[in-house]
């Protein structure tokens, strides 16, 4: 069995839906993981992106999950970490979404966990 994935159209628009909604609120260090061809991955994608205070996280997650319902209708499956906006956790399916503040990201590492997998890192906007 080779792990490879077909073709998901919509979890790539997605994906770039997802960073345009995290450019628009200046989310920053973005970092793209393609897991469609890692064996056993439930999902396509992973967009990790940082912000600066837990107000800022807020309201990336929100941009992200307004682009995303205005083009394509989906609402994400799970939504966690809103409580403390730390780390923001949106799950679409075959896309998931994370939202942290810089130390949540230190810590866990998410890219590190998933080295294997090709990454694809986006210039900050100032």
């Amino acid at each position: 069995m080779s792990g490879k994935k077909t073709e998901n159209v919509l979890s790539q628009a997605m994906t770039e839906i997802a960073i345009k909604g995290i450019l628009e609120k200046k989310g920053k260090d973005i970092t793209i993981i393609d897991l469609r061809n890692v064996e056993g991955s439930l999902f396509d994608y992973y967009v990790v992106c940082t912000g600066n205070s837990p107000s800022h996280v807020d309201a990336i997650s929100e941009s992200v999950d307004k682009e995303i319902k205005i083009a394509t209708g989906i609402d994400p499956k799970r939504v966690e970490g809103m409580q403390n906006c730390m780390w923001v956790l949106l799950d679409y399916f075959d896309v998931v979404i994370h939202v942290m503040l810089e130390e949540a990201r230190d810590f866990y590492r998410i890219e590190a966990m998933w080295k294997d997998a090709p990454q694809t890192h986006i210039e900050n906007v100032e």
